[in-house]
C-alpha cells in the first residue's frame, strides 16, 4: 500500500509495495510517484489521479503501469495492476514519519493487486498446453465453436472427431457445425442446444448424428465458455454409444423369445410328454416321455431365471436403503415350506441397512436359491452378517459339494461365459450384477467343506452423508 498527497508526492510506503519496487520503504517517502512509473505509463496513472480526485466521496479505479524503484533508465520495471482510491481527508490523518499533511487537504490511497504479467501469462500458456494435450489424445470427438448469429461455427476439432465423423478438420473448421452432423430431422432440437449454449447453459442429451458413413448415435455433452471478448463460445463433445444401444436392442428382442416364444413352445413339449407317459403301456417310451418332461421343465426354469435377470437389470430406480436383516429372513421363510429338509441357521444383527433398493432381494434369493439346488435336501445353509467401517458383509454357506468350478471361474474369476452350461450359474450373474450396480461385490470362496458367497454392500446409515 502506499499513500500520496494531493501534489502526487509519496507520504507513506508499505514494506510489501516497497519490496514490489525492489527499494526501502523509508527511501519512497517524500518523493513524487511518478519516478517510480515508466515515462510511457504516467498518463495513464496521472489520468487515473485526477479521475479519482474529482469525486465527490469515496471512488476506486484500477490502472495497468510498469512500476520501478525509480533507479533511473536502467532500473528493471516489471507491469502491475494498481488500484488507486481516493478518499476526503480527516483532518489531523498521518502521512508517515510522523509527519501530517495540512489539515484539509486530499490523499490517494494505491496497492498493486495482482502480480506481474509476465507470470500470469506464463501460467495461461501452461494451462493451454494442458488443455490441448487433452484435446488431441481424448478418444471422443470434441469441437470447439463460436455462436455466430444462430450458428455454431467451428473453430476446432480434435483427431478424435476426424476419426468418430469422418470429416477432416481443414474441411470443417469455419463452417456450421450443424451442415456436417446434424441430420435434418433433427434440426430443431440442434436450435434448442444451440440457444442453450448461447445463454449459458450447458447440455446433455442421447443424440443422432450424421458421419460420413452413415447415422450413429452419441452421448452429447455442450459446455459454454466465455474468453471475455464478449463473444459466445462452447465444446461439443460426442461418444459414440451405437454399440451399446444396439446390443442392448439385440438383448431385448432375444429376451422377449426367450420369455414368451420359447416358453409357450416349451409348454407344449411339457404337456405332450406327459400325456404320453400316461397314455403308454410301454415302460420304454414312459422312461423316454418322463426325461422329456424333465428336460423341458430345466428349460422352463432357465427361462424363467432370464426373465427374473431381465426384470432386475431393466429396474431403472435409484438405490435406497433396504433392512438388510428383514430382506435375509423374508428369503429365508418364503424357501422353508418347499425345502422342508433343509436347516437354515442364521447370525443377524437387528438391522442392517444398506444402500442397494428393493433388487437385494432378487440378489440373495438368486444366492439361497443356488445353494439349495445344487446340495442334497438336508443341506445346512448358514448366512451371517455383519457391519463394518462402510460397508456391510453378507454371507451365504452351505455344506454341498460347491458351485462347479465352470461356474464360478466364469462368474467370479476369467473364464469364458460360453462356458456356462445350461444356464445354472444364472442366478449368481443376476446377484452379481445387482450389487455391482450399488457399488459393491460379491466373493466366493471353498474352505473346510463349506461353500461360501460373500456379498459386501454399501451401508445406508441415516447420518452417512
Amino acid at each position: 500500500m502506499f499513500v500520496l498527497d494531493a501534489a502526487g508526492t509519496v507520504v507513506r510506503a508499505s514494506d510489501e509495495f516497497a519490496a514490489h519496487l525492489g527499494a526501502d520503504a523509508a527511501a519512497l517517502r517524500g518523493r513524487p510517484f511518478s519516478e517510480f512509473v515508466a515515462d510511457g505509463d504516467w498518463p495513464e496513472v496521472r489520468g487515473t489521479l485526477d479521475a479519482v480526485r474529482a469525486a465527490s466521496g469515496w471512488e476506486s479505479r484500477r490502472c495497468r503501469c510498469r512500476l520501478s524503484g525509480g533507479g533511473g533508465a536502467a532500473a528493471p520495471a516489471t507491469e502491475a495492476e494498481v488500484e488507486i482510491a481516493f478518499a476526503p481527508s480527516r483532518g489531523g490523518d498521518g502521512g508517515g514519519d510522523g509527519e501530517r499533511p495540512k489539515s484539509g487537504t486530499n490523499r490517494v490511497v494505491g496497492a498493486v493487486r495482482r502480480e506481474t504479467a509476465e507470470p500470469t501469462t506464463e501460467r495461461l500458456h501452461t494451462e493451454r498446453d494442458r488443455f490441448d494435450h487433452l484435446f488431441d489424445l481424448i478418444d471422443d470427438a470434441v469441437i470447439e465453436f463460436e455462436i455466430v448469429g444462430i450458428e455454431p461455427v467451428v473453430r476446432a476439432v480434435n483427431p478424435g472427431f476426424e476419426s468418430v465423423f469422418g470429416y477432416d478438420a481443414d474441411e470443417v473448421r469455419g463452417e456450421s457445425l450443424n451442415d456436417f452432423i446434424v441430420p435434418p430431422d433433427a434440426d430443431d432440437e440442434a436450435v434448442d442446444f444451440d440457444q442453450r449454449t448461447a445463454d449459458g447453459k450447458a447440455n446433455h442429451a442421447i443424440v443422432t448424428r450424421q458421419t460420413a458413413w452413415g447415422r450413429r448415435e452419441f452421448l452429447y455433452r455442450g459446455i459454454p465458455y466465455s474468453r471475455g471478448d464478449g463473444r459466445r463460445y462452447g465444446f461439443s463433445i460426442y461418444s459414440d454409444i451405437t454399440g451399446q444401444r444396439r446390443a442392448r436392442e439385440h438383448l431385448q428382442v432375444l429376451q422377449r423369445v426367450l420369455r414368451h416364444n420359447l416358453r409357450n413352445e416349451m409348454n407344449v413339449v411339457l404337456g405332450m410328454a406327459e400325456e404320453i407317459r400316461e397314455a403308454t403301456a410301454d415302460p420304454r417310451v414312459g422312461h423316454a416321455a418322463g426325461r422329456i418332461a424333465d428336460h423341458t421343465e430345466t428349460l422352463l426354469r432357465v427361462s424363467e431365471k432370464a426373465r427374473t435377470a431381465a426384470a432386475v437389470l431393466d429396474d431403472q430406480r435409484p438405490d435406497e436403503a433396504v433392512d438388510a436383516t428383514e430382506t435375509v429372513r423374508a428369503v429365508v421363510e418364503s424357501r422353508r415350506p418347499r425345502c422342508p429338509a433343509a436347516t437354515f441357521d442364521l447370525d443377524l444383527p437387528s438391522s442392517l441397512p444398506v444402500s442397494v433398493g428393493p433388487k437385494l432381494a432378487q440378489a440373495l434369493a438368486n444366492v439361497v436359491e443356488n445353494a439349495l439346488e445344487h446340495t442334497p435336501e438336508d443341506v445346512t445353509v448358514r448366512i451371517d452378517a455383519e457391519r463394518r467401517e462402510n460397508d456391510a458383509t453378507l454371507r451365504v454357506s452351505d455344506d454341498g459339494d460347491g458351485i462347479p468350478e465352470i461356474e464360478w471361474a466364469a462368474v467370479f474369476g476369467d473364464e469364458d461365459i460360453t462356458q456356462l452350461s445350461h444356464g445354472s450359474g444364472l442366478g449368481l450373474w443376476v446377484a452379481k450384477w445387482v450389487v455391482e450396480s450399488a457399488g459393491g461385490r460379491v466373493d466366493y470362496e471353498r474352505r473346510d467343506g463349506w461353500s461360501t458367497v460373500r456379498l459386501t454392500l454399501p451401508l445406508a446409515d441415516v447420518g452417512r452423508s
